[in-house]
């Protein structure tokens, strides 16, 4: 029998890596950190095109391998920043990090993508999605991953990204600050056997993470993609799980997404340290969470006049666009403007109301798609998206 899971308990005492508090990760220091500090547990597997490492880190002893590998996407650190969080549970003492030592290996490949993490963009250096590359092998890095997994059978494997702040609860006006997905095998979306047991496990992590964030958990539609990895490795009959963190309200550096994300995998090992035919048992549960839904813009403007007649307004959206400059440490945020017109049925994650305030702009007559969100909204003045005296 296995150990208890208190997840409230976990929520008010889990420790984080505080070496790495910012959202941007910089590969060189996370490599540095893991030669410092994980030396013996480092396999170097290859270099990205730019020639940076790749490490797969193992720990554990246990007879279940289980493979994680974070930022294939470059610019979606949260994974990175909460398998760092993992590792320093798996050092505590207590009885559930113990179990899971014992009882699984994991086998984690930090940052896939090292040249898109650096430089802050999704791709890598080639400008090749890593995610939509399974089949060509046209990068070394899904290389590097799929060499990974032709050397050992897996038990379970954890996919793990960060999604746009685009994304809510179903019809609710509750943002998605967690996503999970059992990808599809095949264009019918069939429910295997392996996909079950993926999918047992979400809705257990589902349970228990709802507990202490709720309204905030989704499921992503399982639409097939045959150039995937994730669906490719359930295919291949390794139950994986997609893990996507979201935005939590006022939290662009993501750093409560962060933990929730990290309480998230500690769930899911609880849940796969069970005998692994009972995985499957409640995955009918998996299909009640809400899905995704596109319906946030970051920043709303309602009732804005564009002309002297306040009788017709229209609203405004902003949306974040996200880089990393030179000598920084941290990301920047760039507010543009998204959409204008009737937005009625979307939410903001901020909504001001302008009241009937005209639309003003030095170089625009009317608010233009794309143009950066700097404008006056009579004697409002509008600075990267935000009122002059608030900032995000």
């Amino acid at each position: 029998m296995s150990t208890e899971l208190k997840i409230v308990d976990l929520e008010q005492n889990l420790d984080v890596e505080e070496i790495f508090n910012n959202r941007y990760v910089n590969p060189k220091k996370l490599n540095d950190f893991l030669v410092k500090n994980y030396k013996e547990n480092l396999t170097l597997l290859g270099y990205s095109v730019c020639k940076k490492p790749i490490f797969k880190l193992s720990i554990g002893v246990g007879k279940k391998n289980i493979l994680l590998w974070t930022q294939m996407h470059g610019n979606e650190t949260t994974g990175t920043l909460s398998v760092l969080d993992l590792l320093k549970f798996l050092k505590n003492e207590n009885k559930l990090a113990k179990e899971i030592f014992e009882k699984f290996t994991l086998d984690i490949v930090l940052m896939l993508n090292p040249d898109g993490s650096e430089i802050w963009t999704r791709r890598n250096i080639m400008n090749i999605d890593v995610n939509r590359d399974f089949l060509a092998e046209a990068s070394p890095e899904i290389r590097i991953l799929k060499n990974l997994v032709k050397e050992k059978i897996y038990d379970l494997a954890f996919n793990l990204h960060d999604q746009r702040t685009i994304y809510g609860v179903g019809t609710t006006n509750h943002s998605a600050t967690l996503s999970f997905l059992s990808p599809s095998v095949s264009e019918d979306r069939e429910i295997t056997e392996i996909r079950k047991q993926s999918m047992g496990i979400i809705a257990s992590i589902y349970k228990e993470i709802t507990k202490i964030l709720p309204n905030k958990i989704a499921r992503y539609s399982d639409e097939f993609y045959p150039r995937s990895v994730g669906d490719n490795f359930q295919k291949l009959g390794i139950p994986t799980l997609l893990f996507e963190g979201g935005h939590y309200p006022n939290d662009y550096y993501r750093q409560k997404t962060r933990k929730y994300f990290t309480l998230a995998l500690i769930t899911a090992l609880h849940s796969a340290l069970k005998d692994k035919s009972t995985w499957k048992d409640n995955y009918k549960d998996y299909l009640e969470i809400p899905e995704n839904s596109v319906s946030f813009y970051d920043i709303i403007y309602r009732n804005v006049a564009l002309s002297e007649d306040v009788k017709n307004t229209v609203d405004i959206a902003i949306q974040y666009s996200e880089f990393i400059f030179p000598e920084e440490e941290d990301i920047s945020f760039v507010a543009k403007i998204e959409e204008i017109g009737d937005l009625s049925f979307l939410y903001g994650h901020k909504e001001i109301n302008a009241e009937g305030r005209r639309f003003y702009s030095e170089n625009n007559k009317y608010p233009k798609i794309n143009m950066e969100a700097d404008f006056q909204l009579d004697e409002w003045v509008i600075v990267n998206g935000n009122k002059l005296e608030s900032i995000v």
